[in-house]
């Protein structure tokens, strides 16, 4: 066992802060400047890089005054350090929440990005509803634990006041909060498995997603350290531990968070091809936005051909290119996909219920036949054919 906590403390609570705000910046910086698809998500995880510092300046104030140190320690040499402690408790209980609701509700705004059926969209705001309710049932628990309050931070001078057991304090927003975290990590699985990409990718964003899963796990680890923290077992060493594993537990929650707008980076510097095709555009660029009823169905093409009388055709574009080049289907923006789509056909029609764009695909054929009196010209000199 150490014989101190901080120095690791301090060392994790500044290495996941440092890394959950940098993967905070890049998201905010691909969002709004890469591809232009910055919505309340992001908005969501922009508060989050101050809250998150607030978060900081709480825990290195608990390892300021003793955290992570031996109780007998801080009780022989700073025992008014406790009373500054159990303020700060106070306070961390209401902002870790916080800090919980806006992370959980930046999850669910990005899902209602990829939210293509009414029961996906429901179960998304059914979602969030239950992530307010339990966040406001945990502060009452919070603010009405101790009635008169003060009791919580002077007992002595409160013999007869009534507080609510602290395993009920310590368990049931745990509870709470595993709970709503299960929710997101299973919501998005099924409508992910049916957007229109490749399997390999659909599989890399519910992986990406899948991080969350991690988020979970240490709120487990962190159901331990709470049954020590609750039995008094050396208060401020084992505050230590919950320092640690706070941190972790919600700086993972911000980068997993953050994960899915980190794949714009991946697809544009470094697994892009040599020559990115409109598709492997789409497909990215979806991945990394989700707008779920702006996603590309179907688009066709219009190509031009020339030939001569012998059949043989030149400056032709192939179909296949064409097609390729006219999947663009960028999941941005009504206006923006519009322009895209005008510029390859003039001929799309947009549906603003189901997402779907309908082109026609128009072969012009141009028939060099032998030179004729105006008079002999035949009626199928330039022959349109409507394939």
């Amino acid at each position: 066992m150490f014989e101190s906590l901080q120095p690791i403390s301090y060392a994790v609570v500044s290495i996941f802060f440092f890394i959950s705000s940098i993967t905070t910046l890049l998201r905010i910086y691909a969002r709004g400047y890469l591809v232009r698809s910055f919505g309340l998500d992001d908005w969501c995880m922009f508060f989050i890089l101050f809250f998150n510092a607030g978060q900081q300046i709480i825990l290195y104030y608990f390892l300021h005054y003793g955290a992570g140190l031996h109780l007998t320690t801080v009780f022989t040499t700073h025992p008014e350090w406790l009373t500054n402690l159990t303020y700060a408790l106070f306070a961390e209980e209401i902002y870790y929440i916080w800090m919980h609701w806006v992370i959980k509700m930046a999850f669910l705004l990005f899902y209602l990005r990829f939210a293509t059926t009414r029961t996906f969209r429901c179960l998304v705001y059914g979602t969030m509803g239950l992530n307010t309710i339990f966040s406001i049932i945990t502060w009452l628990l919070y603010v009405l634990q101790c009635m008169p309050l003060d009791a919580i931070f002077h007992p002595a001078a409160h013999p007869k006041a009534k507080c609510v057991d602290r395993a009920v304090l310590a368990f049931a927003p745990t509870g709470f909060s595993a709970f709503i975290d299960i929710a997101i990590l299973i919501l998005p699985i099924q409508p992910l498995w049916q957007i229109q990409v490749s399997v390999r990718k659909r599989l890399t964003l519910i992986g990406i997603l899948s991080l969350g899963s991690l988020v979970v796990l240490v709120s487990m680890l962190r159901i331990i350290v709470l049954v020590q923290f609750e039995k008094n077992i050396d208060l401020t060493y084992t505050l230590g531990k919950l320092i640690i594993i706070s941190s972790i537990e919600i700086d993972l929650a911000i980068i997993a968070a953050n994960a899915p707008s980190l794949k714009i980076y991946w697809s544009k510097y470094i697994s892009r091809p040599n020559t990115p095709t409109r598709k492997d555009q789409y497909e990215s660029i979806t991945l990394s936005t989700m707008e779920g009823k702006k996603v590309l169905s179907q688009a066709s093409s219009c190509h031009i051909s020339s030939s001569n009388k012998s059949g043989a055709r030149s400056n032709m574009i192939s179909p296949e290119i064409m097609a390729e080049e006219a999947d663009i289907g960028i999941a941005i923006s009504h206006e923006r996909m519009l322009g895209e789509l005008t510029r390859g056909s003039q001929e799309a029609l947009w549906n603003s219920e189901d997402g779907i764009i309908v082109t026609s695909s128009v072969g012009v054929v141009v028939q060099d036949k032998p030179r004729q009196e105006a008079g002999d010209l035949e009626a199928n000199y330039y022959v349109f054919d409507k394939e």
